[in-house]
């Protein structure tokens, strides 16, 4: 019985050693450092700005209109500007919305 006691922990001894060693070997985890996550983050932000820009700037209506576009954060981006009718400035506003990656949009459109 004794024998049975020895080779029940020598198993269990060998195991633990081997599941400690396929946990060493495996790569640690897929984890960005915080810099390169704002600069990610930064990065689709810079994108989304830009096709928001250029959404504006093909639509006939609003191409010749003083319409900037820039973003804040987080897919954040602010229009401003102006424009004649509310109707336009509202189409602008639908447009910028559209764009994949604009969470919120804040209207800083003059009209008249």
């Amino acid at each position: 019985m004794h024998t049975s006691t020895l080779t029940r922990l020598l198993s269990a001894a060998l195991m633990a050693t081997a599941a400690s060693a396929s946990f060493a070997a495996d790569p640690e985890p897929a984890t960005a450092p915080a810099d390169q996550v704002v600069a990610q983050a930064q990065t689709g932000d810079a994108a989304v700005t830009s096709q928001a820009a250029a959404v504006l700037q093909q639509d006939k209506d609003l191409q010749a209109l003083p319409l900037t576009v820039s973003s804040t954060t987080a897919g954040v981006v602010v229009v401003k500007g102006s424009a004649p009718s509310a109707e336009l400035a509202q189409k602008a506003i639908k447009l910028v919305q559209a764009v994949p990656g604009v969470k919120e949009v804040r209207n800083e459109i003059k009209v008249g």
